[in-house]
């Protein structure tokens, strides 16, 4: 049984002992419905995981569920209460992120392999024989892509993933396309070797005690460990102040190697963020198996319930409770608005794409309009609306700095996926967070396969408009069955 230390959970997460692999993650209580997806999958996937509990509630909650953890340094101060808002400015999220970047230090110098990761990872391989590369075989892990060979990172101490927005562009070139974006942190992988164990070591040691001077400190630079990380690997006066060593073929993963530490850049179509994945999909269009899939860029609050939808869309939530016995639904067909029709034909009469805003703005109108029909008519007959998967003719844009009209109404850096029209996820057309203060019970499209899958088959009910109706019920019904517009 686990009581809380971190040895007895190191030995379960991963019985081989020091030299394997250790997949890491944090969160407290209020983080619990994130951190109970995030052992789902890992569990599912055969992921060699391990939760650090921020309190005493989420490691109780945790090991009553069967989950691997163990209680954290602050999970052990009672007066600690963690607040994870994005503007990581707040003494909690100081306190957070030394506990932090100390508990991978820790396990690196126990020996083990550490794959730090965010909580808001859905993990769907073993990353194990890919990391950990111990035979040519294991270059299979990947998928086989020149880019995606765990070989070019075996020299690896670290490895980090990127924000990066073209998961083809990172095969093809590999580390220096990496170079110039920012690095995140939530999949950040650590090697025992004497290297990379002491930058975890002087990574935990920067972010608790910055050096005087702006490169580190307040206000200058850092209100995160992400941020601290970054300006420990970039070295030199100018940007991106990494490079791919003399002689490195294209699409090799080093960005840096200079004696004091071998840096790699994780394979974007394998450590996939949010917008590779739920928005360009750019996986099913490579034909590569992620390991996992980081939901970053979402919209509308970037909290922990605009990752949860996001997810949800994608088939990939496993924190909600079924469906309360009895409960009815609603689901209507998405078919596309006779008017948006009209204005992609004439766009394409003209020799243009219809991957443009007023495109998109016109099928926004319309899924409105009919989405208001749907929610009265849900409501008028005691049933949860099932919303449809509608389609996208236009990304949304993260800030208003972004111009995504010069790049085919997609996001900068991301056109050569050539992804529009793609299925909208939910904070791309309504608010997610202002349907849960409202208290509008709906469903995702994906829902709808789980009933299928279930064996559930929805009745199908065609509106009509009244009198067409009327006439149609004036028949005599083998006229009627012919008449009917199915």
């Amino acid at each position: 049984p686990l009581d809380g230390e971190l040895e007895p959970a190191l030995a379960r997460a991963a019985p081989g002992g020091p030299g394997g692999l250790v997949v890491l993650t944090f969160g407290d209580k209020g983080y619990f419905a994130a951190l109970s997806n995030f052992v789902a999958h890992a569990r599912a996937a055969g992921v060699p995981y391990l939760v650090g509990a921020v309190d005493a509630d989420a490691f109780r909650e945790l090991t009553l569920h069967g989950a691997t953890a163990y209680l954290t340094p602050l999970a052990r101060d009672a007066a600690y209460a963690f607040n994870p808002s994005n503007s990581h400015d707040s003494n909690s999220w100081v306190r957070f992120a030394r506990m932090r970047t100390g508990e991978v230090a820790r396990i690196v110098r126990l020996g083990y392999a550490v794959m730090h990761s965010d909580t808001d990872v859905a993990w769907l391989r073993d990353p194990s024989p890919f990391l950990l590369c111990r035979d040519a075989a294991s270059d299979a892990a990947g998928g086989g892509a020149a880019g995606a060979r765990c070989s070019a990172l075996r020299e690896a101490d670290v490895a980090v993933s990127s924000d990066n927005m073209s998961p083809g562009e990172d095969l093809r070139i590999g580390a220096a396309y990496a170079a110039g974006g920012t690095l995140n942190t939530g999949l950040l992988f650590v090697r025992p070797t004497a290297a990379g164990t002491a930058f975890a070591t002087r990574w935990h040691e920067t972010v608790s005690s910055p050096p005087p001077g702006k490169r580190f400190a307040p206000p200058g630079c850092c209100t995160s460990d992400q941020q601290v990380f970054g300006r420990m690997v970039r070295v030199g006066g100018g940007y991106p102040g990494l490079a791919p060593p003399a002689g490195a073929p294209t699409g090799g993963r080093l960005l840096r190697a200079d004696g004091n530490l071998t840096l790699g850049s994780l394979p974007l179509a394998l450590f996939m963020n949010g917008h590779s994945y739920f928005v360009q999909r750019a996986h099913e269009r490579l034909g590569v198996a992620p390991f996992a899939v980081h939901a970053t860029y979402t919209l509308d609050t970037h909290e922990g319930g605009a990752k949860a939808q996001r997810f949800r869309e994608a088939g990939l939530w496993r924190a909600d409770p079924p469906p309360p016995q009895g409960e009815r639904f609603l689901a209507y067909n998405f078919s596309e608005p006779p008017e948006v029709a009209a204005r992609r034909a004439e766009y394409a009469r003209r020799g243009l794409s219809a991957a443009n805003v007023d495109v998109h703005l016109s099928a926004l109108e319309a899924y409105v309009a009919e989405l208001r029909d749907a929610l009265a008519l849900a409501r008028a007959l005691g049933r949860t609306l099932l919303l449809p998967r509608w389609t996208c003719w236009c990304d949304r844009m993260w800030a208003g700095s972004d111009d995504i009209f010069r790049f085919g109404c997609m996001y900068p850096g991301a056109q050569d996926g050539n992804f529009v029209p793609f299925p909208c996820p939910m904070d791309h057309i309504l608010s997610p967070a202002a349907w849960a203060k409202a208290g509008v019970g709906h469903r995702d499209a994906a829902f709808l396969d789980t009933l299928a899958e279930r064996g559930v088959r929805p009745v199908e009910v065609l509106l009509l408009p009244r009198a067409q109706h009327r006439a149609l019920l004036a028949r005599p019904r083998v006229a009627l069955l012919d008449a009917l517009p199915l």
